[in-house]
């Protein structure tokens, strides 16, 4: 072992004296290439100077002008490196001259290292005479002090790194493994702290969601049924009524874009065909985004099917064709394309809440603004929006998010400013080789419907009366219980109920243990749930429940009327 270590340390010893001397000899002739760069450049500035010297002592030469000719010379004085001038005429005789001799060209060899020129003067090509210049150039010890200092400081730096070179790659190693730590770290912290956000937003808005749809549903559904049953009432009252449903309508799709966002909507993922669902909605966005957006949809053949809700899927493509429009204030290109997608696992390992898989990908592409990479960083935050106040809520994006998320989805966005915006939706493929589309439900006439009796249980009595007006205005007999016990005692009494109404989160019993009594003793009953918000009873991990009809509270006459058909035609 000894002997090992040894060679070992001989061997870097080695290492060090040749990487020292590798690097002393490029520093050397790196010396050498700079100082003869240097002295070339010092030549060439003497030698432009004694040009101009004899260009300048031409004219006085040719007129004998013995004063211009001594002012020249003189000039040159200013210049400390100027050792020597001697101006001689076209016999070489001395004309004018400075410096310690009489005669420079004489006394050339005094004063240390120079450069001396001779530079003929002469006029129209008439011989004159001749400029004499000697310059001081710098002393061998000068040369040699100028790199002494970065001289030291290479050797010094050899050293060092030659020392370190030994541990460099143990050192990488563990610089790389701390690296990778730090970027898991924070990304497991980021993913926390979104956690905890997701968290904190579900929790409010799932406890304003229940009360406030309630609340909503009472005041739409009675203003539906006040202009569904005055039709001829006087217009202006009319007019405050729409305006008064549109307002609540807008309240209900804020709480539902909320809901979207904290991943606490109930959704019914089947096997969806997207590639004809993009076509489907082609038409609607021509005429929702207007002429000045031109609209291309481009589909793979052989697309996938996505295990995804159809409903919130559609309004998703189409909140970020609305984003996509307001991009191109001036005009502009949107393009929606579908493609079958593989996300690998080391892709998936750099994101947040991906699985490795396949999915069937739908980019939503613009020409518009763009993005800032600091409004990226934003841009699905919720109440985030780039839009003028009253423009925006800051919810559309933020809602597609959450949608996306909540259905086991990836969701990624690419743009740069001045050149638009591009959103890929990554659906997970459906194990399913068709698409599961439910059956038209036959539409039945009020006559078809007074033999069939419809019990609502509700614990709000302003829901429960407008569901019952409703029914009645569908041509359905109504029974109506305020709880769940009530409503069991009306089972139990008349075997003439064919459908149970049922709220979903109700005091004592909920609407779910409601249903499974009311099947143990009527195992034919239909039963179809409304809810303003429900988390636990019927929906699992954001998902209905298999063979579970919902209507989501507030709902309109005619919904309630789609949904009560669908219930027989299932």
């Amino acid at each position: 072992m000894i002997a090992v270590l040894r060679r070992f340390a001989h061997r870097r010893t080695l290492a060090v004296i040749a990487s020292l001397v590798l690097l002393i000899g490029a520093s050397l002739g790196l010396a050498i290439y700079s100082e003869a760069r240097h002295d070339a450049q010092v030549r060439q500035s003497a030698a432009v100077q004694a040009h101009i010297l004899a260009d300048s002592v031409s004219a006085a030469l040719a007129f004998n002008d013995l004063p211009a000719i001594q002012q020249y010379t003189a000039a040159l004085r200013a210049n400390p490196d100027i050792v020597a001038v001697g101006v001689y005429d076209d016999k070489g005789r001395i004309v004018a001259a400075y410096g310690p001799e009489t005669d420079p060209m004489r006394d050339e060899g005094a004063g240390g290292p120079f450069i001396a020129l001779r530079v003929p003067v002469a006029e129209n090509g008439v011989p004159l005479g001749t400029v004499y210049f000697r310059q001081r150039t710098d002393t061998l010890m000068i040369r040699t002090l100028r790199y002494g200092g970065a001289g030291l400081l290479v050797v010094m730096a050899t050293l060092m790194l030659a020392v370190m070179a030994l541990d460099a790659r143990a050192l990488g190693r563990t610089n790389r493994r701390l690296r990778e730590e730090i970027v898991e770290r924070e990304r497991a912290e980021a993913a926390l702290r979104q956690s905890q956000k997701m968290e904190a937003v579900g929790r409010l808005t799932g406890g304003i969601a229940h009360d406030f749809n309630n609340m909503l549903a009472v005041i739409l559904g009675n203003l539906e049924l006040l202009m569904r049953r005055y039709p001829e009432a006087d217009p202006k009252l009319l007019r405050f009524v729409s305006s008064s449903l549109d307002a609540g309508k807008r309240a209900a799709t804020l709480t539902q874009r909320l809901l979207a966002f904290s991943r606490r909507q109930p959704l019914d993922p089947k096997a969806v065909d997207v590639g004809k669902s993009v076509a489907d909605l082609s038409e609607l966005l021509a005429r929702t985004l207007g002429e000045g957006i031109a609209i291309e949809t481009v589909r793979t053949a052989g697309l996938w099917r996505a295990h995804v809700d159809a409903g919130q899927l559609e309004t998703a493509i189409v909140n970020l064709a609305v984003n996509a429009r307001d991009a191109m204030p001036d005009g502009g290109k949107l393009t929606i394309e579908t493609a079958n997608a593989y996300l690998d696992r080391t892709y998936a390992q750099s994101q947040d809440e991906v699985t490795p898989g396949q999915y069937v990908m739908v980019a939503v592409s613009d020409t518009g603004t763009g993005m800032t990479p600091e409004v990226q960083e934003k841009v699905f935050e919720p109440f985030f929006t780039t839009k003028p106040p009253g423009l925006g809520t800051g919810l559309g994006l933020s809602q597609v998010h959450g949608f996306i998320k909540q259905s086991g989805g990836h969701i990624s966005l690419y743009s740069e400013a001045g050149h638009g915006t591009s959103i890929k939706l990554y659906l997970p493929r459906s194990g399913e080789d068709t698409e599961a589309f439910p059956p038209e439900p036959p539409r039945r006439a009020v006559s078809d419907r007074r033999h069939q009796t419809v019990l609502v249980v509700d614990d709000e009595a302003g829901v429960r009366d407008f569901a019952a007006e409703a029914l009645v205005e569908l041509g359905y007999d109504v029974l109506s219980a305020g709880d769940a016990d009530q409503a069991m005692r009306l089972v139990e009494d008349n075997g003439e109920i064919h459908i149970l109404l049922t709220d979903v989160v109700m005091p004592g019993k909920s609407g779910r243990e409601l249903a499974d009594a009311v099947h143990r003793l009527r195992p034919a009953m239909h039963v179809l749930y409304m809810t303003g918000y429900t988390q636990n009873a019927i929906v699992h991990n954001g998902v209905l429940d298999t063979g579970t009809h919902l209507i989501t509270k507030p709902f309109t006459v005619g919904q309630l009327e789609e949904e009560l058909e669908a219930l027989d035609a299932g």
